[in-house]
């Protein structure tokens, strides 16, 4: 049985930080959770949210992605994530919190000091792992990732793009998209919005789980 992977995808950037999130848990391959939402920019301003021309839905009531750091810390400490070109997800997930810290047997990380003392009340991290800055190593992230893109371009090399949508495409899995897609959203998504790529990505994943028989989570760590 293959561990619990949650499938994340977001959309943002280092300017405004992560503007929206879609989060999809898969247990032994099948779908369990799927999380999702718009979020402010970051601004001193708490209701400095989207501009009116903005592609996201929202309004002054959304919330900085900080309040939904200890959910994302607690998926991490549940399972491994996954994301479709993983260094973009990571590199926004370090702009809130360098690492969620120690996870299960995986090599012990620290934490970032601007957010220590709220992980330490929560008991997430113990105050003899909270270091001063110059003792953080060098590889800091939120990982080991699953990475489908890298993936898909190792075992696929004839694919003529590897995007998340082209891929659906190639291996006629819009219907099974769609369907599921009108399952779990409300209101319609398309690609190129968080919660859409998410599902996007953890149809890639089972694919490639399947097509392979891959009964070891470590096979999709190696690349």
């Amino acid at each position: 049985m293959l561990a619990t992977i949650h499938v994340i995808d977001f959309e943002g950037n280092r300017t405004h930080g992560i503007l929206e999130y879609g989060l999809v848990t898969l247990k032994n391959l099948m779908i369990t959770e799927i999380s999702m939402a718009s979020c402010c920019k970051n601004s001193s301003n708490p209701t400095a949210c989207f501009g009116e021309h903005s592609r996201f839905p929202s309004n002054e009531k959304d919330k900085n992605f900080r309040h939904y750091l200890p959910f994302f810390i607690k998926k991490r400490s549940e399972g491994l994530f996954c994301a479709h070109g993983s260094s973009l997800e990571d590199r926004l997930l370090r702009q809130y919190c360098l690492t969620p810290g120690a996870i299960g047997s995986l090599p012990k990380q620290r934490t970032s000091k601007n957010i220590q003392k709220f992980l330490f009340q929560k008991n997430i991290i113990s105050e003899c792992s909270i270091p001063t800055i110059t003792e953080f190593p060098k590889s800091i992230s939120w990982g080991p990732w699953i990475d489908t893109y890298k993936i898909y371009r190792k075992y696929y090399p004839a694919a003529e793009c590897y995007e998340v949508a082209e891929l659906i495409r190639h291996f006629g899995l819009e219907k099974k998209l769609m369907n599921l897609a009108k399952k779990y959203f409300a209101k319609a998504l398309t690609f190129h919005r968080a919660p859409y790529d998410a599902l996007a990505t953890s149809l890639l994943l089972q694919n490639f789980i399947n097509h392979f028989q891959i009964k070891d989570v470590q096979f999709l760590l190696d690349h």
